[in-house]
């Protein structure tokens, strides 16, 4: 899916966008999820660029991943939503819950450093 996801940014023209800012929340436009990352990485003063994608974008990437999963035959196995998506230092990370998951393993803060969103 990484994989996937990866060219469809790069299709949407947003890899100089990961690339140049350190911190970057992919999102829908109006997704209440995408406030929820912005604020935990405010919070630990991270300032996120913010992108919205268009409502086509995520239908196509909606598509692509049901899809995968039928034919990979895990359609039925309960997935995390596909977006927001977030970049750290140029590196996916992935969605809000995995973005949640590294914070709780205190592993968040070191990444925020070593990409230099944070000088704590």
């Amino acid at each position: 899916m990484e994989q996937l996801l990866m060219v469809a940014i790069k299709e949407e023209g947003l890899i100089p966008i990961v690339e140049r800012s350190m911190v970057v929340i992919i999102g829908r436009r109006g997704c209440h999820m995408n406030y929820v990352a912005q604020r935990l990485l405010e919070k630990l003063k991270a300032y996120p660029t913010m992108h919205e994608v268009s409502e086509e974008f995520v239908v196509r990437m909606t598509f692509m991943r049901i899809l995968g999963r039928t034919l990979r035959g895990d359609d039925k196995i309960l997935a995390a939503p596909l977006f927001p998506v977030i970049f750290i230092g140029g590196k996916l990370v992935g969605g809000l819950d995995r973005l949640i998951a590294i914070h709780i393993a205190g592993k968040l803060i070191p990444m925020l450093k070593e990409a230099g969103a944070i000088w704590l």
